[in-house]
């Protein structure tokens, strides 16, 4: 059995993302709330651990998905929505279709995204009735629009995920360039 020695580039690159990744957390609690559109607030932290599921390793993916859910649902502020459940199951989804199915990106990152922006617009309508909510205004004033909102949010959080993973891929290229 050989272990591997983690670069120092790709721990950087780890650490970085789960940066980025609690950065979202953060936004989507504290700016996200008052930039809303038609009173719903986008997914950014869905977003995000769909497209480094894409990117990074499985395991790191599947933790940093659990963590981030518990500090959405804690930073919210909301009881029991089930974040953690719903984020790991999008990063496994992304994980599997990227890494199993697809060599581009792009494209099991869109299909694992709208699988998780539905999932998580159907979690905010089902929330909605369980507190009484009328169920034909709660599907269009708020699950329709917060999943059109995700969509809008995903692309350029794709690019930035996308640029991000390139720029220490060049610097792991050239380490072993200079390795040899």
């Amino acid at each position: 059995m050989t272990v591997q020695k983690a670069s120092f580039s790709a721990v950087a690159r780890m650490i970085l993302t789960a940066v980025y990744t609690f950065a979202a957390v953060i936004m989507q609690c504290s700016m996200f709330p008052h930039l809303r559109l038609f009173g719903v607030i986008p997914e950014l932290v869905l977003c995000v651990i769909v497209c480094v599921s894409c990117f990074e390793n499985e395991k790191f993916c599947c933790v940093l998905a659990v963590c981030a859910g518990f500090l959405l649902d804690t930073a919210g502020g909301d009881l029991y929505t089930f974040s953690p459940v719903i984020f790991l199951l999008a990063a496994c989804l992304s994980i599997v279709i990227s890494k199993r199915v697809f060599s581009r990106k792009l494209i099991p990152a869109s299909i694992s995204a709208a699988a998780a922006l539905t999932a998580g617009a159907a979690k905010t309508y089902i929330i909605l009735l369980g507190s009484g909510a009328p169920a034909l205004p709660a599907l269009l004033n708020t699950a329709l629009p917060q999943l059109l909102y995700g969509a809008i949010i995903f692309m350029p959080v794709f690019l930035l995920t996308a640029l991000h993973h390139r720029i220490f891929r060049e610097k792991n290229d050239q380490v072993r360039k200079f390795a040899r």
